[in-house]
């Protein structure tokens, strides 16, 4: 498919309460090529807990979700704010071999090409 192709293929995610954690992460993998951790509360370091893939966002989110739209021209920081302020959730957007946490000046569409 070649990295061309496939930047110019990202599309945009739609985000809404009734998204099991398990789909978001597919769909975060699938349309930026990179993984997305998301936990049950704004703690996002040691102690942590991830979300069961299985639990709707409704379910462990602290506030009300409403849809939203994450867009590759977004940047991690930005998105990881949204999550926060929004849902009351802590996610990390990380490497796509889930290694390393992304930069939160880099923009979605950037990740896959320049930390592969």
């Amino acid at each position: 498919m070649g990295l061309f192709n496939f930047v110019l293929g990202l599309k945009d995610v739609e985000v809404k309460g009734q998204t099991k954690v398990g789909t978001l992460k597919e769909d975060f993998k699938n349309s930026f090529g990179t993984e997305v951790r998301i936990y049950k509360s704004l703690n996002t370091g040691k102690g942590s807990k991830k979300a069961d893939n299985k639990s709707t966002l409704a379910s462990i989110c602290d506030k009300k979700v409403t849809s939203m739209k994450i867009k590759k021209s977004h940047t991690v920081g930005n998105i990881e704010d949204q999550f926060k302020d929004e849902m009351g959730i802590g996610i990390q957007i990380a490497s796509p071999d889930g290694k390393i946490l992304a930069p939160n000046e880099m923009k979605l569409k950037d990740i896959a090409k320049n930390m592969s």
